[in-house]
């Protein structure tokens, strides 16, 4: 098993209009087709992609997808709501990765909890993790957990693969081995997925636009639960 995640948001509790942060999963079963479809998504798309990372990147010194004129990566945050569409129209096509959310609320967090951000982020993976596997959604087995590393700190990096490992073994939910593995999402086409998607939920959530880009993916077969947490 297969599964790349990126985060969308901050975890903070005292920031005005912060209700939510956003961690999508995407289970992926086709690794390789996957990747090809994501070249044909930016070949199709590049001279689009470009002009809104200039846009969006006018008062920065550098834009977020193109450095020198070159493809990096893809960034939901540059996107508009034309390629946010336009994404979701594509990837609903086929049937290579199902998609899964956790949903923060910010305003239910209290200080201490929230004192610790990459406590709030692996809790919250292990308890969304274990109810998945729990009620059938994941499979029971070995699973390789991907990561962009520039979301974490340097000296929690390693504790996420231990901490699954130690709590959902013990709790009999798991039998599988947990490896954890982080990536500059540059690198790591996947992961690029996962940023877009996060960004789209995270950004319906403060606007409320993207409704059917939501429905879309959930009547493609490919959204398959939104995680609560706080409960």
């Amino acid at each position: 098993m297969n599964i790349y995640i990126d985060e969308s948001g901050s975890i903070n509790n005292h920031i005005p209009n912060n209700k939510y942060f956003v961690i999508a999963l995407v289970h992926v079963f086709q690794r390789e087709s996957l990747k090809r479809a994501y070249k044909r998504f930016v070949s199709s798309n590049y001279d689009r992609l470009f002009r809104l990372d200039a846009q969006k990147s006018r008062s920065k010194p550098k834009g977020k997808m193109f450095s020198n004129g070159k493809f990096k990566e893809l960034k939901g945050a540059q996107f508009d709501r034309n390629m946010k569409q336009r994404f979701v129209e594509f990837f609903s096509r086929s049937q290579l990765f199902e998609l899964y959310y956790i949903r923060i609320a910010n305003e239910k967090l209290d200080d201490h909890f929230c004192e610790n951000t990459a406590r709030v982020f692996n809790y919250t993976i292990k308890l969304a993790l274990d109810y998945f596997i729990q009620n059938g959604y994941l499979p029971n087995e070995d699973c390789d957990l991907q990561l962009d590393e520039r979301n974490e700190k340097t000296e929690t990096k390693y504790f996420l693969e231990n901490y699954l490992n130690t709590e959902l073994a013990m709790s009999g939910t798991y039998t599988g081995n947990f490896n954890v593995t982080y990536f500059d999402s540059t690198n790591n086409t996947l992961i690029q997925l996962a940023d877009v998607f996060a960004n789209l939920y995270f950004s319906h959530l403060k606007t409320g636009n993207y409704s059917q880009e939501l429905q879309t993916l959930r009547e493609a077969g490919i959204l398959k639960f939104i995680f609560d947490f706080p409960k």
